[in-house]
């Protein structure tokens, strides 16, 4: 049994581009578990612990969808948190472009894995990219006016080629992604 997830991944031009907005987010001071280069992707549903079995039905899976969508492109747009800049426990960007697509990857994805057995996802998807975790209030509001100043919106977009079946190993240092399998889109 291993813990997986499937993920849209960045190439490293855009991961570096928002490592620096992290480090700019830093400043802040905040009590957040910042996410490092390695861990920036777009979840498209967290798999929890699977076996191979599972593995096997959920690539399959991954495959045929991937053959059947076109490569497509997205842009990020802004940073927010979750729930709110009360008590936020997520700072994000936001996708803007393809954020539709995204969408209908995750519904198709959910749909297909519930008839194969798998759990459903609950929660309403909202297309980002996690950048932090905040473990305490510690600076919180800092972090929020930061936020509310910073302005991150590249212009350029992100081509999307692969969805990517992911490990994910707990560590001390954080959570460590390595990529069991990535499917292609069709061109």
């Amino acid at each position: 049994m291993f813990r997986a997830f499937i993920a849209i991944d960045l190439d490293l031009a855009h991961k570096q581009k928002i490592s620096g907005l992290i480090s700019d987010l830093k400043q802040a001071n905040a009590d957040v578990k910042w996410a490092n280069e390695g861990q920036l992707h777009i979840t498209l549903k967290f798999l929890g612990n699977i076996g191979d079995i599972e593995l096997e039905q959920v690539s399959g899976i991954i495959k045929d969808i991937a053959i059947n969508t076109k490569t497509f492109a997205i842009s990020l747009s802004g940073i927010s948190v979750f729930p709110d800049t009360h008590r936020p426990n997520v700072v994000w960007v936001g996708i803007d472009k393809g954020a539709d697509i995204l969408k209908f990857l995750v519904d198709k994805i959910g749909s297909r894995l519930e008839s194969a057995g798998l759990k459903k996802e609950k929660r309403e998807f909202r297309a980002h990219l996690t950048l932090g975790r905040a473990k305490s209030l510690k600076n919180i509001n800092y972090l929020t006016e930061l936020i509310k100043k910073t302005d991150f919106r590249p212009t350029d977009k992100i081509e999307i080629k692969n969805i990517i079946l992911f490990q994910s190993t707990l560590t001390p240092k954080g959570a460590v992604h390595t990529p069991l399998a990535k499917f292609k889109l069709s061109c």
